[in-house]
């Protein structure tokens, strides 16, 4: 099997275990009987140790060129994680879970792009990564939709997940390590990065505070309103199946337009599909918010991946992907909180209209940043 071939089924075994943790961990500490600020905490906390962690793995793999080796450590990990959520039922419990999440994803979904990005090369890179990621969409769809059918028991759905993981690994064996440099690259510090890519950062944390409302709290709400399991799943096989089409697509629109003209629009949808879903109060209507999954979620992470790597050093991109990553978890570490609190204290609705507010100020940003530096740019 070649190398690209090989990449996609990885991501889409990957995808299909991973996305189970986040599709129903909300749900599972839910039904456990956690309330929603309980729900926020460990959420948070889980994302804030995800910074630390994830810095931790790009580093170290950028300086050793340990990519695969971290991965496959990552997978037998995670797949013994899944097998502990199955049986979490108390706070506590969810909370070491949290953290091992926070440990072990990282390893996973922060060394796979390095490896992918690497592989393609720079001919066609967006619309390469855009079908690798679609796989993974793929392996969402089997993971949170057609496993729950079957079973409809999220324990047993983990447990599944857990075999699926482990099956990954067989094939990142087949898969090569970024090539070394003959001349060594200095660590790439904040304060170094290009002011570019600070400024996509900044406006990144107050896209990625809406994240919890549009992944965990958004099931949790589903389940407010009376979904099933299997109904659950259905909904999230629609975010898979949207993300499947569009994936492609982004990737396509990439390298034919500017990646920047992509995240603009992309930071733009993200507040509207958030007040969209304030504005349902139907669990049969919430797949109409989902259908935006493709250029929030997808024109964000494909674009995203290839802009960023391309402005820095080849032995460097692991380590921009991780502050890419970390800048992610820290919204989600405050963006769970705050919507675990509202949700509580002020109702879902509440919540989704603050948080889609948020995400507003973080796309005007984005977007007035590329507004001024383009009239800069005709004025000289």
């Amino acid at each position: 099997m070649n190398t690209i071939w090989t990449l996609r089924l990885s991501c889409m075994l990957q995808i299909a275990s991973m996305g189970v943790l986040f599709a129903f961990e909300s749900v599972r500490m839910k039904d456990m009987g956690v309330g929603e600020t309980m729900i926020g905490v460990i959420l948070g906390s889980g994302s804030g140790f995800f910074i630390v962690s994830s810095l931790f793995w790009a580093r170290l793999a950028d300086r050793n060129r340990w990519h695969k080796k971290v991965v496959i450590c990552g997978a037998f990990a995670f797949a013994g994680l899944l097998h502990y959520f199955a049986i979490c039922e108390t706070p506590t419990e969810f909370f070491l879970y949290s953290l091992g999440r926070a440990t072990f994803m990282p390893m996973i979904a922060g060394m796979m792009p390095t490896i992918a990005v690497n592989a393609f090369g720079p001919k066609n890179r967006g619309s390469k990564f855009g079908v690798y990621r679609a796989f993974g969409s793929l392996g969402f769809i089997l993971g949170t939709m057609v496993s729950p059918f079957i079973f409809n028991d999220i324990g047993v759905v983990a447990r599944v997940a857990s075999v699926t993981m482990l099956l990954s690994v067989a094939l990142v064996r087949g898969l090569s390590d970024p090539s070394a440099r003959v001349d060594a690259i200095a660590p790439l510090r904040v304060s170094e990065l290009n002011p570019i890519i600070k400024r996509f950062l900044i406006a990144f944390f107050f896209i990625a505070l809406a994240e919890p409302s549009v992944h965990g709290f958004f099931t949790a709400y589903a389940r407010d309103l009376g979904s099933s399991t299997r109904f659950i799943g259905m909904l999230l096989g629609v975010m898979g199946l949207v993300a499947l089409v569009s994936l492609p697509l982004m990737g396509k629109a990439i390298d034919r337009a500017s990646p920047q003209l992509i995240l603009s629009i992309s930071f733009l949808a993200q507040p509207l599909r958030v007040f969209m879903t304030s504005c349902i109060g139907d669990p049969n209507f919430l797949w109409i918010p989902l259908l935006l999954h493709g250029i929030c979620w997808g024109g964000i992470e494909v674009s995203a991946i290839v802009y960023l790597s391309s402005l820095v050093k080849e032995d460097q991109r692991s380590t921009v992907l991780s502050y890419y990553t970390a800048t992610r978890m820290l919204g989600m570490l405050v963006g769970a909180g705050i919507s675990g609190y509202l949700a509580e204290t002020m109702g879902y609705v509440f919540m989704f209209r603050v948080l889609s507010g948020a995400a507003l100020f973080g796309a005007g940003i984005y977007v007035a940043g590329n507004l001024f530096l383009s009239e800069s740019r005709t004025g000289k």
